[in-house]
C-alpha cells in the first residue's frame, strides 16, 4: 500500500532502470544488479512528466510546490526531473531538450595529454597540471571518524550520527576532486588548442596493483576523460583516444626507438640510439 504514496511514473522509471541494469549485465559491461541498501548514499528518483519549474519553486506530482535555489538559468524545454539525496542535502537536476549548433572541428594544433600520479597531467606543450591528492589530505580525519564508527553499536542513534560524519568527509573529498576536474577540463577547452589526444588507460586493471590502487582511485582519470570528451564536442574541439597498448612512454620522440626495458620509476631516461635525454611524462605526451 505504501507504493500509492509515490508518483506512478516514478515507480515505472525504476523498472526501466532495472531493465537497463540487466541488459548491461548480460552484455558483460556491468555487474549483476544488487538490491538497494537502506543506508545507501546517493538515492534518487526520476519524474519523467508533468513537471513545473519556476524561479523559486519546483512542482513535484503528489508532493506539490517545493522551494528550491535555482543555480543557473534553464534553457530549452524541461523534459524530466531527477531528485537526488546526498546525506543531508537534496539536489534537483532538470533535463532539458535544446538544439545547438556544433562548430566545425579544426584538426590542427592538437595537444597530447599524458596522465600520471606524480603529476596529474603533462601536456605536449610543456604544461604541467599538479596532482592535489584530495583523499590524502583528509585521510587522517577519515581514519579517525571510521574508527569511531566501528565502536558504535549497530542500530544505535550514535552510529547513525557517526555515519553521517564519515559521509561528510567522503563528500568533501568528492566535491573537491569534481571541482578540480571541471575547472581543469574547462580551462583546457578554453585554451588556444583546437583538439586533444588522450591515452586510453585500463584503470580497472591498474587498480589490481595494491601499491597504487588508492592513488589511482584518487585522481579520477576516467572522469577527466569523460568531461574533456563532451566539452570538446560542445566547443568544436577535436578529441582523439590513443590505443591502450601504444608505448608512449617507451618510445623516443626524436628517433622513434622503443626502449622496452624502461621501468616505472625511471622519470628521466637517455635514448640509446640518438642520445637525447627525455623527461618521461613530457616525452609520452609528445608521442600521444
Amino acid at each position: 500500500p505504501f507504493l500509492k504514496d509515490s508518483y506512478s511514473q516514478s515507480l515505472q522509471q525504476v523498472v526501466h532502470h532495472l531493465d537497463y541494469a540487466y541488459v548491461s549485465f548480460f552484455k558483460g559491461i556491468a555487474k549483476h544488479p544488487a538490491f538497494k541498501k537502506k543506508h545507501r548514499d546517493g538515492d534518487a528518483f526520476v519524474i519523467p512528466q508533468f513537471i513545473k519549474v519556476a524561479n523559486k519553486f519546483v512542482t513535484i506530482p503528489k508532493i506539490g510546490e517545493i522551494k528550491w535555489a535555482k543555480h543557473r538559468e534553464i534553457f530549452g524545454k524541461p523534459k524530466s526531473l531527477t531528485i537526488t539525496q546526498d546525506g543531508d542535502r537534496w539536489f534537483c537536476s532538470v533535463l532539458c531538450e535544446i538544439e545547438i549548433d556544433v562548430p566545425e572541428v579544426q584538426t590542427n594544433n592538437i595537444v597530447g595529454i599524458d596522465m600520471g600520479l606524480k603529476e596529474f597531467a603533462v601536456l605536449s606543450d610543456g604544461t604541467h597540471v599538479p596532482n592535489h591528492h584530495f583523499l590524502k589530505l583528509k585521510e587522517k580525519s577519515l581514519k579517525r571518524a571510521q574508527r569511531k564508527l566501528s565502536r558504535k553499536h549497530i542500530g544505535s542513534k550514535n552510529r547513525t550520527k557517526q555515519r553521517a560524519k564519515v559521509r561528510s568527509i567522503h563528500r568533501k573529498v568528492r566535491d573537491a576532486r569534481q571541482d578540480f576536474l571541471h575547472q581543469t577540463t574547462a580551462r583546457l577547452v578554453q585554451s588556444g588548442h583546437n583538439g586533444f589526444a588522450l591515452e586510453t588507460l585500463n584503470v580497472s586493471g591498474m587498480m589490481r596493483n595494491h601499491h597504487l590502487a588508492k592513488a589511482i582511485s584518487d585522481v579520477g582519470w576516467s572522469e577527466f576523460g569523460r568531461q574533456l570528451e563532451y566539452k570538446s564536442l560542445w566547443n568544436g574541439k577535436a578529441f582523439v583516444r590513443v590505443g591502450q597498448f601504444f608505448p608512449s612512454s617507451k618510445t623516443c620522440f626524436d628517433c622513434g626507438a622503443i626502449h622496452s626495458d624502461l621501468k616505472l620509476d625511471d622519470r628521466e631516461w637517455t635514448c640509446m640510439e640518438c642520445g637525447v635525454v627525455h623527461d618521461r611524462d613530457l616525452n609520452a605526451s609528445m608521442n600521444i
